[in-house]
């Protein structure tokens, strides 16, 4: 059985928008997405698509040139992952021992673990988005905000489910590219025992859960504006609207505590970037063309991968 990031990450941190941006947004019909990154070597070239999400429900995604150049390559360059392979009785005992993972330990409420002035502001938005939910009074907060999120993109015509990566999947296998996956493999030891930990402490997610309340009371328009400009290609536009720090936040709440590097995850965003740029100084060596997808926003910041192959002597175009 395949677990990527191990069965303990198995979180959706989804952004959404609010019910006043929902015509902003909304991009009926075929939209082509932002124009291609292009690193060069030579001859050989790689382009890089830079996905995002959430995404209007009801765009469909196609790109001429996406599929031009898929039919042109001879490789499909996945972004970086993390997995443990497992035993498949093993993973049914793994997913056995991870029933309740999501609980507050103790049998604490949120209530009982946020400051008084956050709680307060969660009641609010939980109302708007959960309604009577009592359940998830009791769930840690990365789990909650997590749900927060969930229902929140839903109600107001955004998705993660882009059907983006799956098309593109779909594309390369007709045209057979050799898919090029770089992965982290993590040797978990004693797996059921860091569940047992997990459960019992706490995690350093109140930033995340933070994060989280002010992504939906203060940067909704960004948000919808972000996801228009993909959807219309306008990457200059991309490049003004700052993404939100949010995933990160949350990201770190898992990778950085304790539990996490008793399981060997360490350093793992830095070994993950390593990884990727490996497999793409290794394409560029050997292929004429190759297509990749990568996030982004990690195109777009100021430690974007984009400058470390710059700093290894490759030529990188970027689109207006």
């Amino acid at each position: 059985m395949h677990f990527v990031f191990f069965i303990l990450i198995t979180i959706s941190f989804q952004l959404s928008g609010q019910e006043h941006y929902v015509e902003e947004v909304i991009a009926y019909g075929v939209r082509p997405g932002p124009e291609l990154w292009k690193v060069t070597n030579g001859e050989n070239a790689l382009w890089i698509m830079g996905t995002l999400s959430p995404l209007p429900k009801k765009m469909t995604w196609h790109s001429e040139l996406v599929e031009a150049v898929i039919e042109d390559s001879q490789a499909y360059l996945l972004p970086p992952s993390v997995s443990a392979d497992v035993g498949f009785f093993q993973g049914l005992s793994l997913a056995t021992s991870t029933i309740g993972i999501k609980k507050n330990p103790n049998k604490q409420k949120l209530k009982d673990i946020l400051p008084t002035d956050i709680y307060t502001r969660w009641l609010v938005l939980k109302k708007k988005y959960l309604g009577k939910n009592k359940s998830i009074e009791k769930t840690r907060p990365i789990f909650a905000s997590g749900k927060l999120f969930d229902k929140a993109i839903s109600k107001i015509g955004l998705t993660y489910n882009t059907k983006v990566g799956k098309k593109i999947t779909k594309i390369a296998k007709k045209n057979k590219l050799e898919f090029i996956s770089p992965t982290i493999k993590i040797d978990l030891n004693k797996p059921k025992s860091a569940i047992k930990k997990f459960k019992k402490s706490q995690i350093s997610d109140l930033d995340c859960f933070v994060k989280t309340l002010d992504t939906l009371e203060t940067d909704l328009k960004a948000m919808h504006s972000r996801a228009h400009a993909w959807a219309a290609g306008e990457v200059s536009k991309l490049k003004a609207l700052q993404i939100n720090n949010q995933n990160k936040a949350c990201t770190s709440a898992i990778l950085d505590n304790e539990i996490a590097k008793d399981m060997g995850i360490l350093d793992i965003r830095s070994r993950l970037r390593q990884t990727w740029i490996d497999e793409a100084s290794k394409t560029l060596t050997n292929n004429k063309s190759t297509f990749a997808i990568l996030p982004i926003s990690t195109l777009l910041d100021n430690e974007n991968v984009l400058n470390i192959l710059i700093e290894k002597g490759y030529t990188v175009e970027v689109p207006d």
